[in-house]
């Protein structure tokens, strides 16, 4: 078993070095961006909060949103990153060059991901119009931390899998869409009126 971790941990470094090989300045500062934006999930926060001030019937769905990142939060940040305790790339190899702050918490999960994952597939629920550019964002924010040098491919694959798993909790099988939302509105508009 042990060498089946030993040879997984191999690849992922190997891939992890290949999709770094390139930079440019100007990346380099979108990338960090993009990352800056989504510590602690803020951007997702306001996302939600936008879509729930601009759709007040909306707001149920809205609090679901906002509860699949929280609980998101909580499992990657308090349960998993605590029990696997896996150090970052920049710990491990001492010539990972690092764009940006380096973070002390432990390496996988990626938190980023998770909460993009869970963000993503939470929001795409509440506003499915939107779900290409929530999930843009998603894949855009995750490969960052690779870029930067904060985590390894695997640490990006299980954030987004752990994210997925909790939004698909929290969420389950409700949707919310705007035309279902405007209908039982002008139907119920024009049962006033007919009545």
């Amino acid at each position: 078993m042990s060498g089946i971790i030993e040879a997984v941990g191999r690849l992922d470094f190997a891939t992890f070095q290949l999709l770094r090989l390139y930079h440019w300045p100007a990346l380099d500062i979108v990338m960090a961006s993009l990352s800056d934006i989504a510590a602690g999930a803020g951007i997702w926060v306001a996302l939600t909060l936008l879509i729930g001030l601009i759709h007040r019937r909306r707001w149920p769905a809205a609090l679901q949103v906002l509860l699949a990142i929280a609980l998101t939060i909580v499992v990657t940040e308090s349960v998993v990153k605590p029990l696997v305790n896996r150090r970052r790339p920049f710990e491990s190899y001492a010539d990972t060059r690092v764009y940006g702050f380096r973070s002390t918490t432990p390496s996988f999960p990626s938190g980023h991901a998770a909460n993009a994952a869970a963000a993503a597939y939470a929001l795409a629920r509440l506003a499915p119009e939107g779900r290409a550019i929530f999930w843009l964002i998603a894949l855009l924010i995750s490969s960052s931390r690779i870029y930067l040098g904060v985590h390894y491919p695997t640490d990006v694959i299980g954030g987004a899998l752990l994210g997925l798993a909790v939004a698909w909790f929290v969420v389950g099988g409700t949707r919310w869409s705007f035309a279902e939302l405007e209908n039982r509105k002008i139907g119920k508009h024009s049962d006033r009126i007919t009545g």
